[in-house]
């Protein structure tokens, strides 16, 4: 196992698994125009404890408010990689914590530990000649130029978005309870795929081979924990990732500030097929933490390179 597998895998798991149900931050459709953090006010209609889909569907209009939000947001990120044998024993393990921060508009991420240690002297100089390079290309550009780069990646991120206005119609709704979460009540959702659901977004297909349990926060209706299991396989591109059925998520969201819902766990238990290359049982965990609000005082020094606020 590679670091450049990892980093790829990553990335795909981000793009397609956290782009389905248990990914909260990264769902919601357009709806009603809540203030972030506020409950509904007095004169809308509440949902019926008993109408799970709508409860579901007030959930998705106010995290579209924190779609917004969560750009203004700095964090960590920890994540933990192990491979499985055959025996369920872990065979390869991997430990990487990133600093994500905002540069010139827009999300970077830099390692500062591997396997919970700090960097080696040429690990750091890898790490400075990634920032040195980034910072290069977009230090002396134009605010036209940079305007467009922005508007460019906001299209992208919409468009990502766009297989989400189909998670009403992909599942049946059911309301299992409530349940204390973390400190906080929630309505405990079953969501279960609907045989006679049509796509009609790109990518919108995988819902169909997902069901799962979402916990929703009574007061505000925020996304508190989702758990999810893969039905069937599922695959991304032309064989570049087979997930394979019987996969499970865990997803869980913290609120922060008081005004916005924030991944705080994923964790993954899966078997996968990487471009027909590797066949892998892996557990994959991601923890979020140390989240501050973006202001424009981030600067980047030179010498060691470390970005500052």
């Amino acid at each position: 196992m590679t670091e450049k597998w990892i980093a790829e895998w990553s990335g795909e798991t981000k793009v397609g698994l956290a782009m389905v149900l248990w990914v909260a931050a990264c769902a919601g459709l357009l709806g009603q125009q809540f203030r972030p953090g506020a409950p509904p006010a007095p004169h809308q209609n509440l949902p019926r404890k008993s109408d799970a889909k709508e409860i579901v569907q007030r959930s998705l209009d106010v995290d579209q408010q924190d779609f917004k939000l969560a750009r203004d947001y700095t964090y960590q990120e920890r994540g933990v990689l192990r491979l499985i044998d055959k025996k369920g024993e872990p065979k390869h393990q991997e430990i990487y914590t990133n600093d994500v921060t905002i540069l010139y508009g827009q999300p970077y991420s830099r390692r500062i530990l591997k396997d919970d240690k700090p960097l080696s002297p040429s690990e750091e100089k890898k790490e400075q000649e990634k920032l040195d390079k980034f910072v290069g290309k977009y230090r002396n550009e134009s605010e036209q130029d940079r305007a467009r780069r922005l508007a460019q990646k906001e299209k992208g991120r919409q468009e990502g978005r766009a297989f989400v206005h189909e998670i009403i119609k992909a599942y049946t709704f059911t309301n299992a309870g409530e349940e204390a979460v973390d400190g906080r009540e929630t309505f405990v959702i079953v969501a279960d795929p609907r045989n006679d659901f049509r796509p009609a977004q790109p990518h919108a297909d995988v819902l169909r081979k997902l069901r799962g349990k979402i916990w929703i926060d009574q007061k505000n209706y925020g996304w508190v924990k989702v758990e999810a299991e893969a039905i069937d396989t599922i695959s991304w591109g032309f064989f570049v990732l087979r997930i394979h059925k019987g996969s499970r998520i865990a997803f869980q969201q913290t609120r922060v500030n008081d005004e916005i819902w924030l991944p705080k766990r994923i964790a993954v238990n899966a078997g996968a097929r990487f471009a027909l290359l590797m066949n892998e049982t892996f557990d994959w965990e991601a923890t979020f933490s140390n989240y501050k609000k973006f202001t424009s005082s981030v600067r980047v020094l030179a010498g060691p390179g470390d970005v500052h606020r």
